[in-house]
């Protein structure tokens, strides 16, 4: 194949009980990212998701905008990892070791900026294999190792000149650029962080695996005019 774009779900309902949906400003993001990338004339040969709610319908709004979509199919290799397990595991010893954020703990799920915060230190300490609470469902070296293996599907199977668009989340995304660029676990969750909602990244495919061509593009909701729709959560 010759280009991979990752783009990166649409907002989700942060602080909901059903975040695996798009919120309005989602939807938004989704369907400016395909009409700006039908404007710009790029032929997709096969489009996928992770086969999570919020990756389906971004992917559904964004490719309503070509008028030659390929048929949506499933990896659950570019599925994300589940958060909750991983507060579930790990929160515990957080708040152990940070006594100012075991005070405002029931304020996590309300303050977007706290609960970054909280989050950051629970994946820290999944890559780190800490000890835990609970087990988690799947370990770090699992989870980059299941992505590695969905890319190497495609670099596999699909034909040389195709260009393929993964709707996918945060995660995988991250996990792939670090494969392109040599980053170790703490860039690569660096890389994480720094996603926005229906950014656009971009690999070329090589002989020697992938190269990266572009990050986090969010040119279409800049030329929106509006600031709401710059999300990272």
């Amino acid at each position: 194949m010759s280009e991979l774009l990752l783009i990166r779900h649409g907002q989700a309902r942060f602080g909901t009980d059903d975040y695996d949906r798009l919120s309005e400003t989602g939807q938004r993001q989704a369907r400016l990212v395909g009409r700006q990338l039908a404007e710009r004339g790029l032929h997709v040969d096969a489009a996928l998701t992770g086969g999570m709610q919020r990756q389906r319908h971004t992917a559904e709004l964004a490719l309503a905008h070509w008028d030659s979509a390929p048929t949506l199919t499933t990896d659950p290799g570019f599925a994300e990892y589940d958060a909750e397990a991983l507060f579930t595991a790990y929160l515990p010893g957080v708040l152990e070791a940070d006594a100012g954020l075991a005070a405002r703990r029931d304020e996590i799920t309300r303050d977007r900026r706290l609960f970054q915060k909280t989050f950051e230190a629970v994946t820290r300490a999944w890559i780190a294999d800490a000890p835990r609470a609970e087990a988690v469902g799947e370990r770090w070296d699992a989870f980059r190792a299941r992505v590695q293996a969905a890319l190497d599907r495609l670099h596999r199977e699909q034909p040389r000149d195709a260009r393929v668009a993964v709707f996918t989340s945060g995660g995988p995304i991250a996990v792939a650029v670090a494969a392109a660029t040599d980053a170790g676990p703490a860039r690569t969750l660096e890389l994480n962080w720094s996603v926005h909602n229906g950014a656009v990244s971009s690999l070329r495919s090589t002989r020697a695996g992938w190269r990266l061509t572009g990050f986090n593009d969010i040119s279409a909701q800049h030329a929106a005019g509006d600031p709401a729709l710059v999300t990272f959560r």
